[in-house]
């Protein structure tokens, strides 16, 4: 069977990775649109002051004209960020499943070598 270089199958389930998750939040924001419409007003509003307060912290001309900017991009501000967030989740919870299975192999392959060296097997 044919398998991609390396590079090419890196490009390729970053690509996945991506389209997925970007699949996902906009199910998520269709289902909340027709059955939970209070969560797009609360995620609305959290991103609308999360703008407000990065803005104000800017000096005096940049931080109203950047706040003006992204309100006036605001459902596609809304939806970037959740899509981000969500990748960062989603990225959190796979970096710990695979530190916890890289552990499990670990312990597993320590526990057998010891169990090999009591036997009076050769250890390689």
């Amino acid at each position: 069977m044919y398998r991609p270089s390396g590079s090419l199958w890196a490009w390729l389930r970053t690509q996945i990775f991506r389209l997925w998750t970007a699949a996902a939040v906009l199910a998520a924001y269709a289902y909340a649109w027709i059955d939970r419409p209070e969560w797009l007003t609360w995620w609305k509003r959290a991103t609308e002051r999360g703008i407000e307060r990065a803005c104000a912290a800017l000096p005096y001309p940049w931080g109203d004209r950047i706040e003006a900017t992204l309100g006036n991009f605001g459902l596609w501000v809304q939806i970037t960020l959740a899509i981000v967030v969500f990748r960062i989740l989603v990225w959190l919870l796979m970096a710990m499943t695979g530190r916890l299975w890289r552990r499990r192999t670990h312990q597993t392959q320590a526990s057998s070598a010891i169990t090999a060296s009591t036997d009076g097997t050769q250890l390689r």
